[in-house]
């Protein structure tokens, strides 16, 4: 039996990788299982609102104070210990062609609590506003729409919050150096919370038609 090019083999090794990509490829206005912009857009707030996060459980010492931050048994679900932090999105807006979209959000108050050995006490992070950016590598597909090839990683950014505690004064310089942290922790986390249900629910779909 005579063999096949490998030129042609790796070709067509090619083709079945991307296939649902290069059957999309015609002289059709839109795919038949493409679905439309405001749809797309739709799953993108259904996969961020609502999700939770975790800031995990922190211990050190500062000052000669002891202390322990997040250690709530469960406080994250699955025996996972830490605070959870719930994201919430208004409706994403962006642009197709580029594969940019993004929307304001905020999330449920934040109640981090900490014990040192100076006592036990809880510091609030309220009234946070953050937005997500959401980055998608798109092609082409058909005549007037894209397919969903890729998705970076979503980026959280936290635009503003107050904070407030109950806690014991001395331990003032131990909580002003936290909250920095505790805001890269939530924004790094909600980002890594979201991009599995972004990635399953968004990337491989078409949407068409993009005009008017």
């Amino acid at each position: 039996m005579s063999k096949l090019p490998l030129v042609l083999v790796l070709g067509l090794s090619a083709m079945s990788a991307r296939a649902d990509f290069v059957y999309h490829q015609g002289f059709e206005t839109c795919w038949s299982t493409a679905i439309t912009k405001a749809d797309f857009l739709a799953r993108l707030r259904n996969q961020v609102d609502g999700r939770t996060a975790c800031l995990p459980p922190q211990s050190g010492s500062q000052s000669g104070i002891s202390y322990t931050i997040c250690n709530v048994p469960d406080g994250c679900g699955s025996g996972v210990h830490g605070c959870p932090l719930s994201v919430q999105s208004q409706p994403f807006s962006g642009d197709f062609v580029a594969g940019h979209f993004s929307a304001p959000g905020s999330t449920a108050n934040i109640n981090v609590p900490l014990t040192t050995t100076l006592g036990n006490c809880t510091v609030s992070i309220t009234g946070v506003t953050l937005s997500t950016t959401l980055d998608y590598l798109m092609r082409t597909d058909g005549i007037d729409g894209v397919f969903a090839e890729d998705l970076q990683m979503p980026v959280v950014d936290i635009t503003s919050y107050s904070t407030g505690n109950n806690c014991n004064p001395i331990i003032g310089a131990l909580i002003a150096s936290y909250i920095p942290q505790a805001i890269g922790d939530a924004e790094a986390n909600a980002a890594a919370a979201i991009e599995p249900g972004l990635r399953a629910d968004t990337v491989g779909q078409s949407v068409c038609p993009l005009t008017p």
